[in-house]
């Protein structure tokens, strides 16, 4: 993991990073001989609209996947998240993978895009190999509207799969029901959790806050954790004085997006050594 990162290591870090990067990825998307080159990985995106705003098609250079797939390190990536999308689920929460809305909503939470991606899995006969998951934002942002957000669970309970959503309604069993999910579903999978980033609207504090949670539930679990609200140079000061890295001091600019992509993907490379595993579901 990262030290905090201060903005001038930040910037030097980017651009050393970047030249490093495109090689790399154009390493893996053309060398015949290299391992994943014929089998580069399967990654689903779930999320909120930082992962959003890429688009479906990752064409948008504001949003990070962008700059995952011009990478080329992926063989497909296939996008879950919503505008909106919180991890905390309400006690109105239904299984709902066919609602779409790109407003905070009861049904828009990351539970019902893993169901999604778990029935779309299932109809196509095809898993992916690494999962990310980078939601929280709104979570933090729009806390009076997640009511049991921050009640105490124990983050040991196995969830059966037809557990209720609207029987979990903490942000800690939410992450928790989310991860059972995923888990008895694609047990080769890489699971990779993002916390959300600083931003203009609510104070660092409350961010950290949620992203503690994320950390906490994720690493018990065994699951690596990457602390895009300390290891970034996107800070709440900096984006509510005068966005530098974010077009409204939320979401993303091109350079926000590909300072938070060449992070992620920092990560995920080292992960490509799952990537040739579960395929396809037996």
């Amino acid at each position: 993991m990262f030290n905090h990162c201060k903005p001038y290591k930040c910037n030097i870090f980017r651009g050393v990073s970047v030249v490093f990067l495109i090689l790399l990825g154009i390493l893996y998307a053309s060398a015949e001989t290299h391992p994943y080159s014929s089998k580069r990985p399967k990654i689903a995106l779930l999320g909120d609209s930082m992962t959003w705003i890429g688009g479906d098609s990752c064409q948008n250079p504001t949003g990070w996947s962008h700059v995952l797939k011009e990478s080329g390190i992926a063989g497909k990536i296939d996008i879950y998240a919503r505008s909106g999308a919180t991890w905390t689920n309400t006690k109105s929460t239904k299984r709902n993978p066919k609602h779409y809305t790109e407003l905070l909503h009861d049904d828009n939470v990351v539970y019902n895009q893993a169901v999604r991606l778990i029935e779309k899995a299932d109809k196509c006969n095809e898993n992916p190999n690494i999962i990310v998951l980078f939601a929280g934002a709104n979570d933090a942002w729009f806390a009076a509207k997640r009511p049991g957000l921050y009640d105490k669970e124990d983050s040991t309970i196995k969830y059966a799969s037809d557990t209720d959503p609207a029987s979990v309604t903490t942000l800690e069993g939410s992450i928790n029901l989310v991860c059972e999910l995923l888990q008895e579903r694609f047990p080769d999978a890489t699971l990779l959790f993002v916390t959300p980033l600083q931003m203009s609207k609510t104070d660092a504090e409350t961010i950290f806050k949620v992203s503690d949670i994320i950390d906490t539930v994720a690493s018990k679990k065994g699951y690596q954790v990457l602390r895009a609200d300390k290891e970034t140079a996107i800070t709440h000061e900096q984006e509510a004085k005068s966005p530098k890295y974010t077009y409204d001091g939320v979401h993303t600019n091109p350079e926000g997006a590909h300072l938070l992509g060449d992070y992620i993907l920092s990560i995920l490379i080292p992960n490509l050594q799952y990537s040739t595993t579960s395929q396809h579901h037996n």
